[in-house]
């Protein structure tokens, strides 16, 4: 009980405005684990969601549609949760759904480490905006995204 007393209070305290001096964070494609949760915060593991990418000067444009108007709506929600998360707490696990490790792997194409991320609604689905935090950064976000968007075509279905 005090351990998850202890990591709730530093999970609230810790800082969502991580800067590039932390190495830890590197936005990179390391394509590793089980997926326990089935990429549930992923706006791009929706059922019937394609997921198309642009590449932008300061990082990288996710596109992410669906045919079916319920699952747009899932995916508009999943994309402004992604928006309001920031850098991964580095001290939590990855791959159990609260937003852990260092950015470095996972399959979902929205890339937090280091990055800014927005987005904005589009009549069949969303767009959001990944940017890096520092333009030395910029060509690793952008092939970490295509390697994740590569790797979603060939994954089973969530």
């Amino acid at each position: 009980m005090r351990t998850a007393l202890f990591l709730l209070v530093l999970v609230a305290c810790s800082s969502r405005d991580d800067t590039d001096k932390h190495v830890r964070y590197r936005p990179r494609a390391m394509l590793t684990g089980t997926r326990p949760q089935r990429m549930r915060l992923c706006p791009s593991a929706v059922p019937s969601a394609v997921t198309t990418t642009t590449e932008t000067v300061s990082g990288v444009d996710v596109v992410i549609t669906s045919p079916d108007p319920a699952q747009r709506a899932k995916i508009a929600s999943l994309s402004r949760l992604q928006a309001t998360l920031g850098n991964p707490r580095w001290f939590m696990p990855p791959h159990t759904g609260m937003h852990g490790g260092p950015g470095a792997e996972g399959f979902c194409p929205i890339i937090h480490a280091n990055t800014t991320v927005t987005w904005e609604p589009l009549a069949e689905g969303v767009r959001i905006h990944v940017t890096a935090r520092g333009t030395e950064q910029v060509t690793a976000l952008q092939r970490a995204t295509e390697a994740r968007v590569r790797a979603l075509k060939m994954m089973p279905a969530s």
